[in-house]
């Protein structure tokens, strides 16, 4: 028997998670939708999720193995499909010591099956490259929509 996809995706939703801790002293970050993030382009990519109603979960842990405990920026679902994706986003590709770690965990997640594009979408910044609202919205429609 198929459960609609209404009840799919609150079961989804409905999983419990221990949400990450953040940092006394670490900004305040506020989605439309009062979610606390990271950073203001995780505003823009939690707020064109909700605008397009894709469900996703922040910062659920997911286990790497030879790597250890990772927390994809967004696990969000293509509702048709009912297929998890997980977003990275690599907001701070200028900066050496980032970007080495972040071609480590992008590597562990190949060692473990994942295949960019199709299991784990990246999305990439520097400072003089800001991601803006537009490049959101293109990779939620080419993705989850």
């Amino acid at each position: 028997i198929m459960i609609s996809d209404e009840e799919f995706v609150r079961r989804w939703l409905d999983e419990p998670y221990e949400k990450a801790d953040f940092d006394d002293g670490e900004p305040e970050f506020l989605t439309s939708k009062g979610l606390r993030v990271r950073s203001k382009s995780e505003i823009i990519f939690a707020d064109k999720y909700d605008e397009y109603n894709v469900p996703y979960k922040y910062e659920c842990p997911l286990y790497l193995d030879g790597f250890g405990m990772v927390r994809p920026d967004f696990t969000a679902m293509n509702i048709r499909y009912r297929w998890i994706r997980y977003h990275e986003h690599l907001g701070m590709m200028d900066d050496p010591a980032y970007a080495e770690r972040n071609i480590r965990k992008i590597r562990a997640y190949e060692e473990n099956g994942f295949v960019i594009g199709r299991d784990l979408i990246l999305t990439f910044e520097t400072k003089a490259n800001p991601i803006g609202p537009m490049d959101a919205e293109r990779m939620i429609r080419e993705y989850y929509l």
